[in-house]
């Protein structure tokens, strides 16, 4: 059977496009070698026969536990051409994380890792046969017989969640390829060369490879959790890089230790927090040649829903930096608390629409319904998702930032639901009552998450006012054992009582002052194959 033709609004198809019209163009480089797009695509389809073997199939979510790699990159794109979607798991996470959200996948096939998966029992595991050079000089090829929609499911980020378990936001390919399918946004596409660092369990993962791939450029496979401003140095010099992606928290660090190591490059993205008018204004002042765009936008709308080319004058504006305007095939609503629209300036919950939806939350139905719903729109009726962001809408149709209508919040780049953290605790025998509040830096940017409790144990007294604070029933620990490292509090302290306000609601943000006197604390679990990192205690997130 011949393949189908080939549609941009498929994430493989839209990448097969350059594997037919420039093959020989290089679409990945690691560690010093070159993978063009002929190689990923062929070994794509090396891989997919191998997946098929073993009951792949549309419909079906593949866990995969491998590093960064050109590997990772085919099998991806295997996965997606057998008709089912992928999520990239970390092989860090603590055994009952990852037991859980195997769990959430339902009874998937097989995982793919580079070994044996620490769980007990451990589940069935394909390892690949050889790297991508050898997988494409193999010969085997998977005859497609199933040509997904744009609609199907094509990837699943999992985020922390308020129910006290990750939430798996199912991304369709529509959602990925959508900014890119007319070219993609500046820096993008033929002649561009972009690191990529995010993490391959985040959405912009997509943005940072895919993206590329998707538009005939190169994107340089890092390794390491971070990028550093040695290695972007270094990929501008050696690789030619021309455009970059930070979260918000990095691109201040970055500015703060090493402002020259942007040199040579043409544009610069961050996005995941609030951008730093001081950072943005020394940023501008000193690379008046590099375009610096602030992105903003939910995993539930996949990557960037606007962006904003900042401007010297967005550094002086008393509101802050702008989100921007809608990229293509999406649009932004702002609610007031009736459910009607508002007016130009005035404040409201903002509201995404359009093609980056999400489809929703994996196996949570109620969930979904809850974030996801009508909004009235000119022209009829769309699905929207409720993204907890208070703003407004100027006269342009720019966005602007107010805060949050919830407790939800970021740390490097990481979606923090309070709720998690409580909720963890409050399994550990003898903890009565617990609540977690965010660390802020001298700017008001978040640096990491407090948690306080309270115990019947008498010691408490004597424990909580004790130099330092104390943690009598060793909740930190537990959380480091079942936590990713994002999620476990920097500073973890047992009280007598949490402080109430006159109205007898609990106070968070006495609890968010009297954190700045604990000490604080790290911890970290490293992979063996991961490069050692310095710690971001100091970035905002």
């Amino acid at each position: 059977m011949a393949e189908p033709p080939l549609d941009a609004s498929l994430v493989h198809h839209a990448v097969a496009l350059h594997a037919t019209a420039t093959p020989d163009a290089t679409a990945l480089v690691h560690r010093g070698t070159r993978v063009d797009y002929a190689t990923l695509h062929a070994a794509a389809g090396s891989y997919a026969a191998g997946l098929a073997e073993h009951g792949v199939g549309p419909g079906h979510i593949v866990p995969l536990l491998l590093p960064r790699s050109p590997e990772l990159v085919a099998v991806q794109l295997a996965v997606l051409r057998l008709g089912g979607a992928y999520t990239s798991l970390d092989g860090r996470w603590p055994a009952p994380r990852l037991r859980e959200v195997l769990g959430m996948l339902g009874e998937p096939p097989l995982v793919v890792a580079d070994g044996r998966v620490p769980l007990d029992p451990s589940p069935l595991v394909w390892s690949l046969p050889g790297d991508v050079h050898r997988a494409a000089a193999d010969g085997t090829r998977r005859e497609l017989v199933h040509q997904p929609s744009p609609a199907d499911p094509a990837a699943v980020i999992f985020t922390s969640g308020s129910t006290g378990r990750p939430k798996g936001v199912v991304l369709p390919h529509r959602a990925i390829t959508r900014m890119f399918r007319d070219g993609g946004p500046l820096g993008f596409g033929r002649g561009n060369v972009m690191p990529q660092a995010a993490p391959p369990w985040w959405d912009m993962y997509a943005y940072e490879l895919f993206g590329q791939l998707m538009t005939g450029g190169t994107s340089v496979l890092t390794d390491g959790d971070y990028l550093l401003p040695q290695t972007l140095r270094r990929m501008v010099a050696e690789q030619g890089a021309t455009t970059l992606r930070l979260t918000t928290t990095l691109f201040h660090l970055f500015v703060d230790e090493d402002p020259d190591c942007f040199t040579g490059l043409r544009q610069v993205y961050a996005g995941g927090e609030r951008m730093s008018p001081a950072h943005a204004s020394a940023f501008l002042a000193r690379h008046p040649g590099i375009t610096l765009v602030n992105g903003y936008g939910p995993a539930e709308s996949c990557m960037h829903a606007t962006s904003r080319a900042v401007r010297p004058e967005d550094c002086e504006r008393v509101d802050g930096i702008p989100l921007g305007e809608p990229v293509p095939h999406t649009q932004v609503v702002v609610l007031d608390s009736d459910g009607r629209r508002c007016p130009s300036g005035r404040p409201g919950e903002i509201h995404v629409t359009g093609e980056g939806l999400a489809i929703g939350y994996l196996g949570e139905p109620e969930l979904t319904a809850r974030a996801f719903g009508p909004v009235e729109v000119s022209g009829g009726t769309l699905r929207a998702y409720r993204t907890g962001d208070f703003g407004y809408l100027d006269e342009t149709g720019t966005l602007h930032f107010r805060g949050r209508t919830d407790r939800q919040f970021k740390i490097r780049g990481h979606r923090v639901e309070a709720a998690e953290i409580e909720a963890a605790s409050a399994s550990v025998a003898g903890v009565r009552s617990a609540a977690a509040v965010p660390l802020r830096g001298p700017d008001g940017t978040v640096t990491g998450v407090a948690l306080f409790y309270t115990h019947a144990d008498d010691g408490a007294e004597a424990a909580a006012a004790a130099p330092g604070g104390g943690d009598p029933l060793n909740v930190h620990e537990h959380l480091a054992a079942v936590l990713p490292d994002y999620l476990v509090p920097t500073v973890t302290s047992a009280l007598k009582d949490l402080p109430l306000t006159s109205s007898g609601k609990l106070d968070r943000t006495a609890l968010e002052r009297a954190a700045l006197r604990w000490p604080r604390r790290r911890h970290a679990r490293r992979s063996a194959r991961s490069t050692p990192v310095r710690p971001m205690e100091r970035s905002d997130s």
